[in-house]
């Protein structure tokens, strides 16, 4: 077993010594923002020769027995991955022809450094979260919102507005700062906290987040993507990312949107090996500092339907996993100077030979024994033993394939087009009686550890302060998620611009919190009630036989609506003080609860209609 993957997060010590010098992407973790010691040689997801569980399950692998009260609970089987047998793994069918081994290194000239191109000054916070969280998708959501709202009830005058979505948002990341057990928290009076009570009140809060929607369910019928409710967002987004300069190395593997509910029928997944073993899997493309670039989310059958990019005929006889990296490789800009580092999951002789035949592209990851085309290395079994020394090395190639074999506290078999077993170098372990003991460690192992960790850094940094957006609807979780994934690579971009104009960046909670600051502040930034802008809307008046819909006590007493009376030409009955025998009628309507009220000298019906419960 050797290290675990290490990131890239501090500030390159080469700068100190240049003026205003651009950042440029370093190859190993020096300055990492996550300690990982090089003894620390216990934990599964440390070792490159780990097979993940993530293939299909048993029911009685799957799922706990029913609770200790004997309450029958309803189990929803979730999705499984296909299960690949020995001799797949490969492009084709066939096995693909690999010429003579040989006992060689291979010899590639290593990709140029990523140059992080310098702005001319440091923006704010906001500005880089608006970069991916665009006035479009905003506009996008606000008009699904309210779409959604009449949808579940035509008589409903429920409305948001973009300021309400804005404020909205500002709230639920500054609850993710400061977590208590439940919403309603926030406004209760023994645990009130004033920075989201004085913003908006606890009923409109729960009415947004009800009635908070990303696409028109009427289309959804249509559709093969199962992900269609979240579709939108998702896409905008990603275009957004995909606009972002990437680093010549890039890392793929699988990301898990924890999520327990039933809701989500088998899109949920259950991968045991996980910290979140209960959720969606994702599978993402980042660049070697964290940065996600693209996104394919599994649904199935029409996982690579539902992605942007289309496979050919050749493609998409290729094994599942082999299908993931080319999905995700055909969306990097320029391939031909770019190397992707991915785990045993994926890895196969025939998907390497394959990207760099059509797309110029490099590829290293650890792989399975019987993906790897069986060169004459020694056995698996063989090197376990315990008479094999730690350190130990057998490697051939062909055709500038490197396959090679290495023995840690397991044994690692990894397959590389990028870089070779040398130049050598050393790793320490530990011994019990010399403690701390060198051993031999070849240069494709050692860059595999210090470049594979891009995806670990983007899902630790979005698990340090998750949006609490716990909800019915199977798919808000992921919307949390993507808001999660915005502010952290609108993090990692503001820390580029920090590196390259050699300032210390802020940390990730202070990040979030200041937008979450300007989010909150659309609340009285951006609208002013003027005399202007009184009785502007229209108010509709019911049909002869048709009975005004009253809102609810809530509605009509949320002191953040513009409730204003509006004045009509033909009389109304009023809703608040007429009954069966006596009838007032009047001129005068709430804009915004769309009802009658009286408004004289002697009857103020409207100021009671929005005070008193009745």
């Amino acid at each position: 077993m050797f290290r675990g993957h290490t990131f890239y997060g501090h500030r390159n010590a080469a700068l100190e010594t240049q003026e205003r010098t651009p950042w440029v992407a370093p190859d190993d973790a020096e300055g990492s923002d996550v300690d990982v010691s090089p003894l620390d040689v216990d934990s599964d997801d440390d070792d490159p020769s780990y097979v993940p569980d993530d293939e299909g399950l048993t029911l009685e692998d799957a799922f706990d027995p029913p609770n200790a009260r004997g309450r029958r609970v309803n189990v929803v089987v979730p999705q499984e991955m296909p299960v690949e047998e020995e001799g797949e793994g490969e492009v084709n069918p066939k096995r693909p022809r690999v010429g003579e081994w040989k006992k060689d290194d291979i010899d590639i000239q290593p990709l140029p450094d990523f140059i992080h191109p310098q702005p001319d000054f440091l923006r704010e916070p906001y500005e880089y979260f608006s970069q991916f969280f665009t006035a479009e998708l905003r506009d996008h959501i606000v008009f699904q919102s309210n779409l959604y709202s009449r949808q579940k009830d035509v008589g409903s005058n429920f409305h948001i507005s973009e300021e309400d979505v804005m404020v909205f948002l500002g709230l639920i990341i500054y609850m993710g700062l400061v977590p208590l057990p439940s919403i309603v928290d926030f406004w209760a009076v023994k645990t009130r906290i004033p920075q989201v009570a004085d913003f908006m009140s606890r009923n409109r809060f729960k009415a947004i987040r009800s009635s908070l929607h990303f696409n028109d369910n009427d289309q959804a019928a249509g559709s093969q993507d199962r992900f269609f409710k979240v579709r939108v967002p998702f896409s905008k987004v990603t275009r957004e990312f995909l606009k972002v300069p990437e680093t010549p190395i890039h890392s793929i593997d699988e990301v898990m949107v924890a999520y327990k509910g039933t809701r989500a029928g088998n899109l949920r997944q259950y991968v045991a090996k996980k910290p979140d073993k209960w959720g969606y899997k994702l599978f993402c493309r980042s660049s070697v500092d964290g940065f996600v670039h693209d996104i394919l989310m599994y649904q199935g059958e029409t996982t690579f339907v539902s992605h942007p990019t289309q496979l050919s005929e050749e493609e998409n006889a290729m094994s599942v996993t082999s299908k993931f990296v080319v999905s995700l490789v055909k969306t990097i800009k320029d391939p031909s100077h770019a190397a992707v580092y991915a785990d045993n999951y994926f890895t196969s002789i025939g998907l390497a030979k394959y990207l760099r035949s059509k797309y110029g592209c490099r590829y290293v990851g650890t792989a399975r024994e019987n993906r790897v085309g069986h060169p004459p290395l020694k056995s698996v079994k063989e090197m376990s033993k315990k008479t094999t020394q730690r350190g130990t090395l057998d490697y051939v190639s062909s055709d500038g394939i490197l396959v090679a074999r290495w023995k840690d506290n397991s044994v690692v078999t990894i397959l590389s087009t990028d870089v070779g077993v040398n130049p050598m170098g050393t790793v320490e372990r530990y011994d019990r009686a010399q403690k701390k003991v060198p051993i031999p460690c070849p240069s494709a192992i050692q860059m595999y550890n210090n470049r594979m960790g891009g995806i670990d850094k983007s899902d630790m940094l979005t698990h340090l302060y998750k949006t609490p957006f716990r909800a019915k609807r199977y798919y808000m979780r992921l919307f949390a998620y993507l808001l999660d994934l915005i502010i952290c690579n609108a993090w990692i971009l503001y820390k580029r611009d920090c590196l390259a104009l050699q300032t210390n960046p802020k940390p990730l909670k202070d990040f979030r919190l200041d937008i979450s600051n300007w989010l909150r502040s659309f609340k009285t930034s951006n609208f002013r009630i003027t005399r202007n802008s009184l009785g502007t809307r229209d108010v509709p008046l019911p049909k002869r036989g048709q009975r005004a819909v009253l809102p609810s006590i809530e509605s009509r007493q949320d002191a953040t609506a513009l409730h204003m009376p509006k004045h009509v030409t033909m009389r109304q009955t009023c809703k608040f003080c007429s009954t069966a025998g006596h009838i007032h009628r009047s001129r005068w309507m709430c804009e915004e609860c769309k009802v009658a009220l009286c408004l004289t000298e002697n009857r103020n019906c409207f100021a009671l209609f929005h005070k008193i419960s009745k």
